[in-house]
């Protein structure tokens, strides 16, 4: 069984490591023969970095680390390039405008170093017109590699300030490359985001973007044969130790892990979330362990966005463009950033239009942790055992314990809230049922009316219906409850689920002022 490389981000490194690698090299070729600039969005842990590395070794000419790769078997051009490989992992970019650019100007002179050329300009964009050009001069065309082209914009953007000083510098020095085109063999940038692109490439707007095409679906990522192919030892091994038949455990790392997709229809894998599956022997949430960016949630709660909302979303735009943190296009950011991916395409004439979800239970049940703690206030461990609690209680039909449980979230609910109390009680029961895997289909249409919510279980559903105070003349809290109780049988919201061998459970919910109170009636079918 070969090693995974987890943390491993280097090519070089990987093929002489002996580490078990999804071969991506005939991409190298793809982009060689389509063209010179290009741009790929890709979400975090992805491989992009090793997409990187892997470009930078055949530019380099290191055709020994191509042996047995489908590269090997199509190139017949190893022409060595100098190369300028700018990673933001190794830029400081949190100290201002002024230490951004000396930490540029230092990697300049670094790389210039390197091929034995001393930059005079202490300019930046100065120094690295003049770099590329002597590179040009001494060693031939050089290619320009930049990974993670928006890392010193994306990780600061609860900085209003240094954000708007990071962007005019990168916008500066990214401007220069166009310019440079003659002296250029090849340039490719990678990062998270799309929309940031517009924003300060003004004067680089010849890069081709791939993230979309179809063509270049899978350049990062696994897919379900590249998976099987390169993990057999490792899939075995997770049969044998949850007993599982191959297909159990193929359809179990699928619903956990697959469903990222970035033209509609081809299906991949994080790598970092299936390489962690295979070195721990078990089914963790390690996109949770990777971390959600704060600006993420902050902008979910300034735009009042309901995490419901986001499943089965249909959009035109998923590019986005602002000049303002105000008002960043949250929809376009999920998608760039992996909470949400492309479930399939629509065209109407020339139009294409794009429905999102979420790509897997993964990333669901993480995205979900992080909202519902900064919805409660709580930290996020000590949300899921309470949300356990609730969902045991369905399971049980122990509706007094679920109104107790409700009851003491509901009290937690801060004075000021972000959005309506209505949408935050709706929003409330989504999220706790959803973080342990129940789905809650909220607002379910029916030729009866639009039931509040739908609970379906292996054994019985539950038919749901919430109340609100909407006057002070109510004092009662099961008051509301009876009301809710009584529109569910008027408009029969049970009746499309009789037949359904299902026990059918009708749970009136009313809120009055922190309080929670129900009224339920069990029909059998």
């Amino acid at each position: 069984m070969k090693k995974l490389p987890i943390g491993i981000q280097t090519f070089e490194e990987i093929r002489r490591g002996g580490y078990a690698y999804a071969d991506k090299t005939d991409f190298v070729r793809r982009l060689t023969e389509k063209g010179k600039y290009f741009f790929l969005a890709r979400p975090r842990r992805f491989g992009k970095s090793l997409l990187i590395s892997t470009l930078k070794a055949y530019f380099l000419g290191r055709k020994e680390l191509f042996t047995g790769l489908k590269l090997e078997e199509t190139e017949q051009d190893w022409t060595i390039s100098p190369i300028i490989h700018l990673d933001f992992a190794g830029i400081s970019y949190q100290e201002g405008k002024t230490g951004f650019k000396a930490s540029l100007l230092i990697f300049l002179q670094e790389t210039g170093a390197e091929y034995g050329i001393e930059l005079k300009h202490k300019i930046l964009v100065n120094a690295f017109r003049e770099l590329v050009i002597a590179l040009h001069d001494k060693h031939g065309k050089p290619v320009i590699l930049i990974d993670e082209y928006d890392k010193a914009m994306v990780n600061v953007m609860t900085d209003e300030q240094k954000f708007v000083e990071n962007r005019e510098v990168l916008s500066e020095l990214y401007g220069t490359i166009k310019s440079l085109d003659a002296y250029l063999r090849f340039v490719m940038l990678t990062g998270v985001s799309r929309f940031s692109k517009v924003g300060i490439f003004s004067g680089l707007n010849n890069l081709e973007d791939i993230t979309l095409q179809s063509e270049f679906a899978d350049i990062c990522g696994f897919s379900q044969t590249e998976l099987t192919d390169n993990f057999s030892e490792n899939l075995k091994v997770l049969e044998n130790k949850f007993e599982f038949t191959s297909e159990e455990n193929i359809n179990l790392i699928k619903f956990w892990y697959n469903g990222f997709s970035f033209d509609g229809f081809t299906k991949l894998y994080n790598p970092f979330s299936i390489l962690n599956l295979f070195s721990s022997v078990d089914f963790g949430n390690f996109w949770f362990s990777s971390g959600t960016p704060t600006f993420l949630i902050d902008l979910i709660k300034k735009q009042k966005a309901l995490p419901e909302n986001f499943e089965n979303m249909r959009v035109a735009d998923l590019l986005g463009s602002t000049e303002s943190l105000e008002d960043f296009p949250l929809i376009p950011l999920l998608f760039q950033t992996g909470y949400l991916t492309i479930s399939r395409t629509e065209r109407q004439g020339v139009e294409k239009f794009y429905y999102l979800d979420y790509p897997n239970e993964e990333v669901r049940r993480s995205f979900i942790m992080h909202v519902l703690a900064a919805f409660l206030h709580k930290q996020q461990f000590k949300v899921t055992p309470e949300a356990l609690r609730l969902k045991e209680a369905l399971y049980d039909e122990n509706t007094d314990r679920f109104l107790l449980i409700l009851r003491s979230f509901l009290a937690d609910i801060p004075a000021r809230l972000h959005i309506p109390k209505e949408a935050y009680c709706h929003s409330l029961v989504y999220m706790l049922l959803r973080l342990v895997g129940v789905k809650l289909l909220l607002e379910k249409e029916t030729d009866k009316g639009r039931i509040d919510a739908v609970l379906e279980l292996p054994d019985k559903v539950y038919i749901i219906e919430f109340k609100f105070a909407q006057n002070k003349r109510v004092k009662n809290v099961k008051t509301l409850a009876g009301q809710a109780m009584r529109q569910i049988e008027a408009r029969k919201y049970h009746e499309s689920y009789v037949g359904a061998g299902k026990k059918i459970i009708l749970f009136g919910i009313g809120f009055l002022e922190g309080k929670v109170a129900g009224e339920v009636k069990a029909i059998q079918t």
